[in-house]
């Protein structure tokens, strides 16, 4: 076959073919010399430090900023409202008609904030999306109005989880908060595994009316005397019907704990 010289025609698709690939080109350029000042930028930014986890804006090297940490503060519920047995709504502050016709085990259970937006939000990121830093943040929200004690507690106890449960998250939540809330306090803490917990269906993926049974006789002393006269102060992040402190409380009540207190960040309504 033979080759003969383009045609004109042919002359002009080339040229547009030419000038398409110079002009892709050159735009490929602008965009990479673009993003490299915005590449440092971030960078720069990046290396000031953590963001807010609410707002994303920059926040030092805590998990919330300031402005945050103040508003959550006002979401604080009026403790007055509350009843000190459940923590659920009372208005008059007593105990409320279900904690008088069948009182829970606890001597006491509060919770710092009520679970909604954001402090949901806040929560779900603490526990599942890998910002266990968020403890901290989440323990000195609760320490800022803690609650009036009958009698001081002597001993903190984590509620613990299920070995299963603690291999597949990786860390124990109500630890973490434990363990900065017994600092703070100056109280012992119950090491891990002094009390154990058999593994059964989460909570949260039950009706309400399950979830007691689900948690009878889940919870394990390794040693009596480790709670025997104690006033011991349980820490937990959420509490939705109470069954599983319930429990708790009752097993640490039957090893000779003195009175059992629940102290929550927050309490589904």
């Amino acid at each position: 076959m033979v080759v003969g010289r383009p045609t004109v025609q042919q002359h002009n698709i080339y040229g547009i073919r030419h000038m398409a690939l110079s002009t892709w080109l050159v735009g490929q350029w602008q965009r990479f010399s673009s993003a490299e000042p915005r590449f440092a930028r971030f960078k720069a930014a990046s290396s000031q430090g953590k963001r807010c986890v609410l707002c994303h804006e920059l926040s030092g090297s805590q998990a919330l900023c300031g402005g945050c940490t103040a508003d959550l503060h006002c979401l604080r519920p009026d403790a007055r409202r509350r009843c000190p047995l459940c923590a659920g709504i009372s208005a008059s502050g007593l105990p409320c008609g279900h904690c008088q016709r069948k009182p829970p085990p606890q001597t006491l259970l509060h919770a710092a904030f009520a679970y909604r937006p954001p402090l949901s939000n806040l929560l779900y990121a603490y526990k599942f999306l890998g910002r266990n830093d968020l403890y901290a943040a989440l323990a000195e929200l609760m320490l800022a109005e803690p609650p009036v004690w009958p009698t001081p507690p002597d001993l903190v106890v984590a509620v613990p989880l299920s070995v299963r449960r603690l291999h597949k998250r990786g860390f124990n939540q109500s630890l973490l908060l434990a363990e900065a809330i017994a600092k703070h306090l100056n109280l012992p803490l119950l090491p891990p595994f002094a009390v154990t917990r058999s593994h059964r269906p989460a909570q949260s993926t039950l009706p309400r009316n399950e979830r007691a049974k689900n948690v009878c006789g889940i919870f394990q002393v390794a040693s009596a005397a480790d709670v025997k006269n104690r006033h011991v102060l349980l820490i937990d992040d959420v509490v939705t019907s109470g069954a599983t402190i319930g429990e708790l409380a009752r097993t640490l009540q039957r090893a000779g704990a003195a009175a059992v207190y629940g102290w929550v960040f927050a309490r589904a309504e």
